[in-house]
C-alpha cells in the first residue's frame, strides 16, 4: 500500500511540475473603458463613389496618401492629403518584370521614401523608392526566400513574416529573419481551438516601434492586443483580451456577437483602429486609440456607416481615413486630433 501511495506521490508531482512549466495564459475578458469617449464630424477631403470598396492599405508620405487597391491595372493610386486631388498611379497589375499579381499590405519608411510590399501569389517581396514609383518607375524584387508567407515587413534588424494557418503547420505562426539568415519562430496562439484559428488568423493586423524592438498583433473579429518583444527574436509580454469571440453553429466566428478591429495604425506613442462593437450591424464607425500596454486611451465615434482604413500624419495631429457614409458614398476624410 505504501509503495502504491508513494508511486501516485511521484505521478501528482511530475503533473504539477509539467503544468508549472508550462507557459499557459489566462485569459482574462474586460470591457475597454476610455477615459475620453466622444462625437466627432470628420472633414472630408473626397467623396467619390466610384472608389473601392476594398483597399488593401493606406499611408502618409510627405503630403500625399498612398492607397493599395485594384484599379485601371495598378495596385498602388496617390493623392493630395490637403485637396483630396488624385496624383496618379504605380505598380503594373500582371506577372512580368517590376508587376506584382497581389499587393496586400506595404511598409513605408518615412525617413527614406523605401517602400515594399509582398506579393503572396508570387511568392516575392518587392521594393522601391516612393517618389520613383510616382514618377512612373518599377520595383525592384528583393532576394529573399519566405515561401507562402502572407505579409512581409522590413525591420532594422531584418525580416518579420508570417504564414496564415491554412497555409502552414499549425504549430508555426510568426517568423523573424536577420539579416544574416537566422530565423527566429514564434509557435504559440492566442486560443487553442485551431478551427477558429484558421478563420480569424488569416489576415492579423501587425504594427511595430520604428526601431523593430516591439510588435502588437489583433486579429478581427473579436478584441484582443498581443504584444511582443523583438530585441532577441519572438518574446510575447502580454495579451489584452477584450470582447469574447462567439461561434456560430458551423463553428466560424459570429463577426455580427463578436465585433473587433477593422484596420489598425501604429506609432511609437500609440495604437490607433477602427472598431466594430458587438451588436452594432457590423459597422467600423469608431476609432479608438491604444497606449503600447494596452490601455484604452480615447474613443472617437461617428455617425458613418463604415471606416475601412486608417493613417497618421508626421506629427501624429491628423488621422486620415477612409469610410463610406450612411448611402454607401466613399469617402477619404481626416480627423484633428490636436482638437479632441
Amino acid at each position: 500500500m505504501k509503495k502504491i501511495v508513494n508511486i501516485l506521490s511521484f505521478f501528482l508531482i511530475l503533473i504539477a511540475t509539467i503544468s508549472c512549466n508550462q507557459k499557459e495564459e489566462k485569459v482574462v475578458y474586460s470591457d475597454p473603458v476610455f477615459p475620453v469617449d466622444k462625437e466627432v464630424e470628420l472633414e472630408m477631403i473626397l467623396v467619390d463613389p466610384l472608389m473601392p470598396n476594398v483597399i488593401s492599405d493606406i499611408d502618409y508620405y510627405n503630403g500625399k496618401l498612398i492607397l493599395t487597391y485594384r484599379l485601371n491595372d495598378r495596385h498602388i493610386h496617390f493623392f493630395d492629403a490637403e485637396s483630396g486631388e488624385e496624383l496618379g498611379s504605380s505598380i503594373n497589375i500582371g506577372q512580368g518584370p517590376g508587376e506584382m499579381i497581389y499587393l496586400n499590405k506595404f511598409s513605408l519608411d518615412r525617413k527614406t521614401g523605401t517602400f515594399t510590399a509582398y506579393d503572396w501569389m508570387a511568392y516575392q517581396l518587392y521594393s522601391g523608392n516612393i517618389d520613383s514609383l510616382f514618377n512612373g518607375a518599377s520595383p525592384s524584387p528583393v532576394n529573399e526566400d519566405f515561401g507562402s508567407a502572407y505579409s512581409v515587413f522590413p525591420l532594422p534588424q531584418g525580416y518579420f513574416y508570417y504564414q496564415p494557418p491554412y497555409n502552414a503547420d499549425k504549430e508555426r505562426r510568426f517568423f523573424l529573419k536577420t539579416h544574416n539568415g537566422e530565423i527566429a519562430t514564434y509557435e504559440g496562439y492566442p486560443y487553442d481551438d485551431f478551427k477558429l484559428l484558421i478563420n480569424i488568423c488569416v489576415s492579423y493586423r501587425n504594427g511595430f516601434f520604428k526601431d523593430g524592438t516591439k510588435m502588437v498583433a489583433a486579429s478581427y473579429p473579436g478584441l484582443m492586443l498581443e504584444f511582443f518583444d523583438l530585441r532577441n527574436g519572438i518574446e510575447k509580454t502580454h495579451t489584452r483580451y477584450y470582447w469574447k469571440i462567439f461561434l456560430g453553429n458551423d463553428g466560424s466566428p459570429d463577426t455580427e456577437s463578436s465585433g473587433g478591429m477593422f484596420d489598425f495604425y501604429c506609432t511609437d506613442n500609440f495604437i490607433y483602429a477602427t472598431l466594430v462593437e458587438p451588436n452594432n450591424g457590423l459597422r467600423a464607425n469608431n476609432i479608438v486609440i491604444f497606449d503600447w500596454e494596452g490601455n484604452p486611451v480615447k474613443i472617437f465615434r461617428t455617425k458613418y456607416k463604415k471606416l475601412f482604413n486608417l493613417c497618421i500624419d508626421d506629427e501624429e495631429r491628423l488621422l486620415y481615413v477612409v469610410g463610406e457614409d450612411n448611402d454607401g458614398i466613399r469617402f477619404l476624410a481626416k480627423l484633428d486630433l490636436t482638437k479632441h
